[in-house]
C-alpha cells in the first residue's frame, strides 16, 4: 500500500525537490533518483568536513513539521482539525525533535478547494478558529523553541473576495486585479466562446464566463479560484503587505503555493499538445498540454524577490520555500535567484515516494543527507493512503475527473485524519463522523502504539534519526556516497573531527552483504549500531558493536553505525575544502553543479545546492 502522499494543489509531473510519503518534503524523490542513477552509473560524490564551520541558519539545519489543519486533531468534535487542536499537540511535535511547524491555509475560505480559495487573507476561517486561537498557537509554539511557517497562495484569491467583486464591477483600482478576457466569439446560441484552450489544473477550460461583467475571467484551478494578475503592480504590492501583516503576528516563513502560475504570455496563444502527455491523458487534462504561456514564465522570477526587510527583520532570520515545478536545472536555478536578488531559500514541490515496506530506508536518506528537509504530518509513524471510494471522494480535482478516473487526481487518500491511538477515530475526533474517513488500519498504526511497544517502531527510529541530525557530524561533517553492490543499495558516510556515521540501504529484494571498508575510506573494523529500520536482523540490536568487513543487510532494509577514528586515522582535508570552497564562492560554483546534476539527470540538486548553503559559500 502506498504510503501518505500530500500532492499539491495542483496536479504535475516535474519535480524540484520533494520527501516521502504523504508527509515530507523535497528530498526524498532526489535522493532515491540520487541513488538509482549513482547505482547504475557507478558514480560517488566526496566531499570533505568544512573544517571552519560556521552556524546554520535554522531551515537549513532544523525538521519542518508539515500540518494539515484540517487533519491533525479535532478540537471541538465538529469531525474537522483545527487550531486549537494543533495546540494541545505541539508538545509531541517539539518531542519528535522538529524545529518548525508549517500550516497548510487556514485563511477565511469557502472551502471550494478546502483553503487555497481565499476570500480573506488576513483573517482564519471560524472552521479553524479565531485569530486568538492563531497567536495562542503561536505562542505555544514559540515557548517550545519551534518555528511558525504559512503556507500563502500569491496566485488567485476567492470568487468571494472583495477585490473579485469590485473588478467585476470595474471598480477603479480593480478593474483589472484579474486576469479578464472578452469571447473569443460566440456559437449559433449566442453562447460565448473561450478566448483560447487553455485547460485548468483540475481539467476542463480555465475560462469561466462572468454575466455582469461580460467577459471571461481565467482560472488556473477551479472556477472559484480566479487568478489574480501580477501584470499590475498594484496586486505584488497587496500580497506584499499581506505578507507583512502575518510576520508582524510572528510568523517566520511562507511557504509560497504556485508561484510559476503568477504570470500569462500576454497573447493569449493556443498552447500546443505536449508530446510527452501520459498515454492515458484527454484534450481536457492539465496533463495533455504543454503549457508555455502559462506557467514559469521569465515575469515570476523577475518580479518575486526576497528583500533584506523580508530575510531579516528584527533580528529574525524568515524562511522562504517556493513550490516549483520546472522540467531543466537551468530553470531550476533561476528559483533561488542571486545572493543580492534571492527569491527562494528552496524550491519545493510535492513528488513523494510511495514504498510504504521502506519507511524507516528512506528516512534515513531525507533526514540525513545533507539538505533542508520537510515531514508531513503521519510520516513519521509510516501512515499509508486510504483507500476511498467514489461516494466518500471530495477533492475538487478527484470530483472533476468523475467516478471512473477519479483516483488518478483525488488527493484525498493522502489527506486522512492523523492516527493516535486506539479510541474512537483513532483519537483524531470525539465526533460521530470526520471530514475524510479514517484509515482501518488505525488499530495496528497509531502513535500511541508505537510509542508504547517494547520492540521497536518507525516513530522510534524516526526519533533516532532526528537525534542524529542535529549532532555536528551531520551539521559540518564530510559526505562520501556509493552505490552499492551492483546498484542494489546505497550508503553514505559523514565524518566531523574523528567521529562518524554511516548509513547502508538495502532497496531491493535478496540479502545485501557489504564490506565497508571497500568503499569508504577511514571507516574502523567495527561500529556500533545506532539504529536500524523495523523488524532488522535480531542478532544486530542497538549499541551492539559489529564488524565492518562483513554488514549483512535484508532486502528493503537499512541500518545506520556510529564510529570514532583514532588520531592517528585523521585526515587533513582542509586544502581540499579550501579547493571546493574557491570553486563554490567564485563564477564556476554552476559548473560545479552542472556536473554533478548531469550525471544524475538533474536530480542531486538539492542536496548539493544546500550543501552549499550549510557550508556557507553563498
Amino acid at each position: 500500500m502506498d504510503l501518505h502522499l500530500h500532492l499539491p494543489a495542483k496536479s504535475s509531473t516535474v519535480s524540484i525537490l520533494t520527501s516521502f510519503t504523504n508527509k515530507s518534503a523535497m528530498i526524498v524523490y532526489y535522493c532515491v533518483i540520487f541513488f538509482d542513477l549513482f547505482s547504475s552509473r557507478g558514480i560517488s560524490i566526496k566531499l570533505p568536513e568544512n573544517p571552519n564551520p560556521q552556524p546554520l541558519k535554522w531551515w537549513q539545519s532544523e525538521i519542518i513539521y508539515q500540518v494539515y489543519p484540517r487533519s491533525f486533531m479535532d478540537s471541538d468534535g465538529d469531525g474537522v482539525g483545527d487550531l486549537k487542536g494543533i495546540e494541545s499537540k505541539v508538545d509531541y511535535i517539539a518531542d519528535l525533535g522538529a524545529g518548525a511547524v508549517w500550516l497548510s491555509p487556514i485563511y477565511e475560505s469557502p472551502m471550494k478547494d478546502f483553503g487555497y480559495d481565499i476570500s480573506n487573507f488576513t483573517n482564519i476561517d471560524p472552521i479553524f478558529g479565531t485569530m486568538d486561537d492563531f497567536l495562542s498557537l503561536a505562542t505555544k509554539l514559540r515557548e517550545n523553541g519551534l518555528k511558525l511557517v504559512m503556507d500563502f497562495v500569491p496566485n488567485h484569491s476567492s470568487d468571494l473576495h472583495v477585490w473579485f467583486n469590485l473588478s467585476v464591477h470595474r471598480q477603479e483600482k480593480y478593474e483589472d486585479f484579474y486576469v479578464w478576457k472578452n469571447a473569443s466569439g460566440y456559437d449559433s446560441e449566442e453562447n460565448p466562446i473561450v478566448p483560447n484552450n487553455w485547460v485548468s489544473f483540475f481539467g476542463g477550460s480555465a475560462w469561466e464566463w462572468n454575466e455582469i461583467r461580460e467577459q471571461f475571467y481565467f482560472h488556473q484551478f477551479v472556477a472559484g479560484q480566479p487568478d489574480l494578475n501580477f501584470e499590475n503592480p498594484e496586486v505584488l504590492h497587496e500580497m506584499l503587505e499581506i505578507m507583512k501583516f502575518w510576520l508582524d503576528m510572528g510568523v517566520d516563513g511562507f511557504r509560497m503555493d504556485t508561484v510559476p502560475s503568477m504570470f500569462e504570455d500576454q497573447r493569449f496563444l493556443d498552447e500546443a499538445e505536449d508530446p510527452n502527455r501520459p498515454p492515458n491523458s484527454i484534450p481536457t487534462d492539465y496533463s495533455y498540454w504543454s503549457h508555455i504561456y502559462t506557467y514559469d514564465l521569465p515575469a515570476t522570477r523577475d518580479s518575486w524577490q526576497i528583500s533584506e526587510n523580508y530575510l531579516i527583520s528584527d533580528g529574525k532570520e524568515r524562511c522562504m520555500m517556493i513550490e516549483a515545478y520546472v522540467g531543466s536545472l537551468d530553470k531550476l536555478f533561476l528559483y533561488y535567484g542571486t545572493k543580492t536578488k534571492p527569491i527562494a531559500h528552496f524550491p519545493f514541490n510535492f513528488e513523494f515516494i510511495t514504498r510504504s515496506n521502506q519507511v524507516d530506508p528512506f528516512n534515513m536518506l531525507i533526514l540525513l543527507l545533507p539538505g533542508s528537509a520537510v515531514t508531513y504530518y503521519g510520516e513519521e509513524i509510516g501512515m499509508t493512503n486510504t483507500n476511498l471510494t467514489w461516494e466518500e471522494t471530495v477533492d475538487p480535482p478527484g470530483c472533476q475527473a468523475g467516478p471512473e478516473r477519479y483516483q488518478l487526481f483525488s488527493r484525498d487518500p493522502e489527506r486522512t485524519p492523523m492516527q493516535w491511538n486506539y479510541d474512537k477515530n483513532s483519537g483524531f475526533s470525539t465526533g460521530d463522523s470526520t471530514w475524510l474517513p479514517i484509515n482501518p488500519n488505525y488499530k495496528e498504526l497509531n502513535v500511541q502504539a508505537q510509542n508504547e511497544t517494547s520492540g521497536d517502531s518507525h516513530l522510534k527510529v524516526y526519533k533516532q534519526i532526528l537525534s542524529l541530525r542535529k549532532t555536528d557530524t551531520w551539521k559540518y561533517g564530510s559526505l562520501e556516497a556509493y552505490a552499492l553492490e551492483n546498484g542494489q543499495g546505497f550508503g553514505f558516510a559523514r565524518i566531523y573531527k574523528g567521529s562518524g556515521f554511516i548509513v547502508l540501504a538495502n532497496y531491493l529484494d535478496g540479502d545485501m552483504i557489504i564490506n565497508v571498508g571497500e568503499h569508504f575510506k577511514d571507516i574502523p573494523d567495527s561500529a556500533m549500531v545506532y539504529t536500524t529500520s523495523v523488524n532488522f536482523q535480531p542478532e544486530m540490536s542497538v549499541g551492539s558493536f559489529i564488524s565492518t568487513k562483513s554488514v549483512t543487510i535484508r532486502g528493503k532494509h537499512s541500518i545506520i553505525l556510529t564510529f570514532s577514528k583514532s588520531e592517528n586515522e585523521k585526515k587533513n582535508d582542509t586544502w581540499i575544502w579550501t579547493i571546493v570552497n574557491w570553486i563554490l564562492l567564485s563564477k564556476a560554483n554552476f559548473y560545479l553543479f552542472t556536473i554533478i546534476s548531469d550525471l544524475n539527470n538533474g536530480h542531486i540538486v538539492k542536496p548539493v545546492w544546500n550543501l552549499q548553503n550549510n557550508y556557507n559559500t553563498v
